[in-house]
């Protein structure tokens, strides 16, 4: 594998000049980075990456942090962030966290050693006070997902609890009464202000809230699997259920279908992000939609301008507002006028 000396000897310069070359240095004659391009083409030489970094500190790669890999929520939101990243020119270095401290904290270290040019992180795990210390480093970075007050020009987030009041107000609008809602068992704000929409809408149709028509569990399709079994479990005459996420919605409505209750004719089913998932589903997911991929390319095109000048500025509102996708999962039992 050729080095950067063969590169030099081939090009008739010095080690110096091929450094400068491969740093975009403008103190390299035409003629001179012409036959160093040549030469490095000849050999098939590649720069490495991290020490051209340490030289110019630049290492046109966007760190990503995001709460788990095999997620379509967090594909969109990958997505996102790596076509406006790789359209500039850079290049996007992913890692998890998996929603636990430690491995948050890990993949942030991971991302600053390899010395990325900006992060753009999801991190629900991390104390506030520990990420507005990360948001004091000379690097720009942006928070997705995630409000940090006195830093809400630095967050690009969802009004999560307008999201579940529409979702708990569109069963109430047909006529549901007994909505049960199924929960994350993670504490994080998303969780809780999502219980607020829910208490929220109950509370404008002046329906009592009812712990026992909450059930928390992990926010996947066996969660609301389980979830959904224990709501039946109860007995308290629900016709609707509003859940955390689509993928638990996805595992309430197998629970449903498998135990002989036909959804929606006997309990409608609403879900909240509108991944793929939703629209794949038999009945269709009536859900809110969360613009994941739009926040990420929205987080990328911010630090990208903070980086350099030279990318457009992003200017429109950091706060995301969900709306209501209707589908076939819900059932109108008797509508009345909102």
């Amino acid at each position: 594998m050729a080095n950067i000396k063969d590169v030099a000897k081939a090009a008739g310069v010095s080690v110096s000049t091929v450094s400068r070359v491969i740093n975009d240095s403008a103190s390299v004659v035409p003629d001179k980075r012409q036959a160093v391009l040549t030469a490095m083409e000849a050999l098939q030489y590649r720069p490495n990456s991290l020490a051209r970094a340490l030289v110019n500190s630049r290492s046109d790669c966007v760190g990503l942090l995001v709460g788990e890999i095999d997620s379509p929520f967090f594909g969109a939101l990958m997505a996102g962030v790596h076509h406006v990243v790789h359209d500039s020119g850079k290049h996007v270095i992913v890692t998890a966290g998996y929603h636990h401290i430690e491995k948050e904290r890990d993949s942030i270290r991971f991302l600053l050693d390899r010395r990325c040019d900006a992060l753009v992180i999801h991190s629900k795990a991390l104390p506030d006070d520990e990420l507005v210390r990360l948001l004091e480093l000379d690097i720009p970075i942006i928070i997705v997902n995630r409000l940090i007050k006195g830093w809400e020009h630095r967050c690009v987030y969802l009004d999560n609890e307008y999201g579940a009041y529409l979702a708990t107000r569109h069963l109430l609008s047909k006529g549901h009464r007994d909505i049960a809602y199924i929960g994350t068992n993670i504490a994080i704000e998303d969780g809780a202000d999502r219980v607020h929409g829910y208490r929220r809408a109950l509370e404008e149709f002046s329906i009592p809230f009812n712990e026992r028509k909450v059930v928390r569990t992990f926010p996947d399709e066996e969660g609301g699997h389980n979830a959904m079994a224990e709501v039946v479990s109860r007995d308290l005459g629900v016709t609707a259920v509003f859940t955390y996420n689509d993928a638990m919605a996805a595992g309430a409505i197998t629970m449903l279908q498998d135990s002989g209750h036909r959804v929606p004719e006997e309990i409608s089913v609403v879900g909240f992000d509108d991944v793929i998932l939703a629209r794949l589903l038999n009945p269709r997911l009536t859900t809110i939609r969360y613009p994941v991929y739009e926040m990420g390319a929205l987080a990328a095109r911010i630090v990208l301008h903070q980086l350099d000048s030279k990318f457009a500025r992003a200017d429109q509102p950091l706060r995301f507002t969900p709306r209501l996708i209707e589908r076939q999962s819900v059932r109108d039992v008797a509508p009345v006028a909102v």
